[in-house]
């Protein structure tokens, strides 16, 4: 059995979505009748495989002596009732499948914060942290399952990593406030959230652009590298935005991208708040 669930973790990046649905079900459906010290390797392991499937990023190709599994090999493993049901809508419309793989990987994604061993906790915490800010992302989802979903897997991640303020604000749906919250709690990993806040900017949803755009700004202006050049790389991935087809976008890019080229006169919590609001204030005109 374990050396099947490592060929299955295998098609989570690059398997067809039809494929890839399957697989989550297997593993929601073994790691549930697991005990913890069994399903804490597996968790470890899907903690990184998961968050790339929450937006369906793609992957290059596949590892070198990855064995693709079909269809036929994930079908004895998945339980017969409800959950086998699905698979009779394997061939949805691309976003209705794209939304389903969302909200299926980050219910399990929050499932698995509370399946590890005290061993691996280390290692989770670290995992976990990577998933964050695509949870926070997913929490604007269009598709009101999937925003449910990432919420209540951000409460999971927050409880699992004890961070009080971050557990307050997610039950809150203080959206921007958990950016910021993310940055200042963790100030190592803020170069490491720009770049991944960068990979959303191209994202198929405007409301997560939109919050991406947002995130990118706030990341900017917390980085410990404030040269002129670094700064101007971040203007350089807004730019297209400014072209964006809705308004709104275009506008906080546009201000945005005025803010992160500024020289820093104030406190980055002024101008945060500021820049926060500014959409909202934009709105209401």
């Amino acid at each position: 059995m374990k050396v099947l669930l490592e060929d299955i973790l295998k098609t989570l990046q690059y398997a067809s979505e039809d494929i890839q649905m399957k697989a989550l079900l297997v593993f929601r459906n073994i790691l549930g009748h697991m005990t913890r010290e069994e399903a804490s390797p597996i968790a470890l392991k899907l903690a990184v495989k998961l968050p790339p499937l929450f937006s369906n990023i793609p992957c290059s190709e596949p590892d070198a002596g990855a064995s693709p599994l079909t269809s036929a090999t994930l079908k004895p493993l998945l339980t017969v009732g409800r959950e086998r049901l699905l698979l009779k809508f394997s061939r949805l419309p691309p976003e209705q499948a794209s939304s389903q793989l969302r909200e299926s990987s980050i219910r399990l994604f929050g499932d698995i914060t509370q399946m590890v061993v005290w061993r691996h906790r280390r290692q989770m915490r670290k995992n976990v942290q990577r998933g964050l800010l695509p949870l926070l992302f997913h929490m604007s989802d269009q598709t009101q399952s999937v925003a449910k979903a990432s919420r209540e897997a951000l409460l999971s991640a927050a409880e699992f990593l004890e961070q009080k303020q971050l557990k307050y604000l997610t039950q809150t749906e203080q959206a921007w406030r958990i950016g910021e919250c993310l940055l200042v709690q963790d100030r190592n990993r803020v170069e490491d959230y720009l770049w991944q806040s960068l990979l959303y900017l191209k994202d198929a949803q405007a409301t997560v652009r939109e919050e991406a755009v947002r995130f990118t700004g706030l990341a900017a202006r917390h980085l410990r590298d404030q040269s002129a050049e670094r700064l101007r790389e971040v203007c350089d991935a807004l730019k297209p935005l400014q072209e964006d087809i809705e308004p709104s976008i275009c506008s906080l890019a546009a201000q945005t991208m005025l803010i992160v080229g500024s020289p820093r006169k104030r406190p980055a919590s002024g101008w945060t708040r500021a820049l926060c609001c500014w959409p909202c204030k934009a709105r209401e005109k």
